[in-house]
This record gives structure tokens, C-alpha cells and sequence, in this order.
């Protein structure tokens, strides 16, 4: 009699035993499958894998808004106009060119294609001509158009000016940083400059003339 007991106690601990090792593999199933879903595929080549670490960085690029000028007789239309986006500086995008247009039908009497950060536009008394100040990262230049002839009238350069002055003030060779910009008419032939650059010493030198459109006459202040 106690070897039947002993028998059936040892198919009971056997057929526990073998309850007990089948939930086990299944455990083990479950966590193996869940590690597997959240481990990035071996099998994933570096393109694909960039595209999972990628975060986007792309920068907000505004477009630049147009700047207009009316002539004083409302005849004649400036503009600064496009974005130059293959290039910044501090943020800001280039104009992609300069224009003058009638106000009437909108033809291009002057055009330039210049990339400037700023620009600005002042127009004599009497709307035959017009300053255009323009800058680049670490300039600023000054032009004039006159309008009937649709010409362009240059203003000395940075060497001529300097030559008025005596040695102290001269430029620095390797970044004189010149700012030449033209500020008002005095008449309608008489522009004003304010002009400025970095001396040799490092210090600033500002200055202001004035220029005869008609006779190209230099007066310095």
C-alpha cells in the first residue's frame, strides 16, 4: 500500500514539475518578443538608422519684404526686391537686386543686381535723381541714378576721400569697414554723404561732403 503512495506522489510531483517548466518558456517567450519590438532592427542600414536619430533643424528663412520709394512728383516707383537665401549674415537675407519702375505702367526705367542687406532710398527735390544706400556685412556704399538718362552716377571712392586727410586718419588696410551714405539733397543738383571707416589705430573717423551730380564738384565739410 505505501509503495502505491509513494507511486502516485511521484507522478503528482512530476506532472507539477512539468506544469511549472512549460510556464517558464512561455515567460521567457513573452520577454524576449517584447525586448525584440523595442530594440531598433540589426538590419537596418546607417541611412535608415540617421533617419531615426534625425531631429529637424531646419532654420526659419523669411523672406525679405520689399522696400518702396514714390518719387516726390509720384512718377517713379524704387524697390528692393527679392531674397537672397544661399547666404546670411546675423540672421538677415540679401535683397536680391535694386529697381526703378514707372508708377504709371510699372516698365523698368533702372535695374541693378546687387545683393545688400539694407537699403535705402532718398530722391532729389525735383525727382530727376535718386541715392541709393545700400550695406553688405561690413560696408555700406552710395550710389546715384539719374533718372531721365537712366544713368548711374558714381561717388568718390574710399582712397580719394581718405586723400583729403592727413595720415592719422588713414584707413586701416586689412578691414577699413567704409560706410558712405548718402542723407539728403541740399538742392536739387547738391547731395549730402556721411562717411565712415576704421582709421589705422582702430579707432572710428567720420566725416560728410557734399557732390554736385551736374558737375561732379566735392565739397568736403
Amino acid at each position: 500500500m505505501r509503495s502505491i503512495h509513494k507511486i502516485i506522489i511521484l507522478i503528482v510531483l512530476s506532472f507539477v514539475f512539468i506544469l511549472m517548466t512549460g510556464c517558464y518558456k512561455e515567460m521567457d517567450t513573452i520577454v524576449t518578443n517584447a525586448a525584440t519590438t523595442n530594440t531598433v532592427p540589426t538590419d537596418t542600414t546607417p541611412t535608415e538608422t540617421a533617419k531615426l536619430d534625425y531631429v529637424p533643424t531646419d532654420i526659419m528663412i523669411r523672406e525679405n519684404e520689399t522696400i518702396t520709394s514714390l518719387s516726390p512728383d509720384g512718377k517713379y516707383r524704387a524697390e528692393a526686391y527679392g531674397t537672397v537665401i544661399s547666404i546670411t549674415a546675423a540672421g538677415l537675407f540679401p535683397y536680391e537686386g535694386i529697381r526703378i519702375l514707372s508708377a504709371d505702367n510699372g516698365d523698368i526705367i533702372w535695374s541693378m543686381e546687387r545683393w545688400a542687406y539694407t537699403v535705402s532710398f532718398t530722391w532729389s527735390p525735383d525727382s530727376q535723381y535718386l541715392g541709393i544706400y545700400y550695406t553688405g556685412r561690413i560696408w555700406g556704399d552710395s550710389i546715384i541714378v539719374d533718372i531721365e538718362n537712366k544713368e548711374q552716377i558714381s561717388l568718390p571712392e574710399l582712397d580719394e576721400i581718405a586723400s583729403h586727410y592727413n595720415e592719422s586718419v588713414k584707413p586701416q588696410e586689412n578691414r577699413p569697414d567704409p560706410y558712405i551714405e548718402i542723407t539728403g539733397w541740399e538742392d536739387s543738383e547738391t547731395v549730402i554723404v556721411d562717411f565712415c571707416w576704421t582709421k589705422a589705430d582702430g579707432d572710428e573717423f567720420r566725416g560728410q561732403y557734399t557732390f554736385n551730380v551736374k558737375t561732379h564738384e566735392v565739397v568736403y565739410k
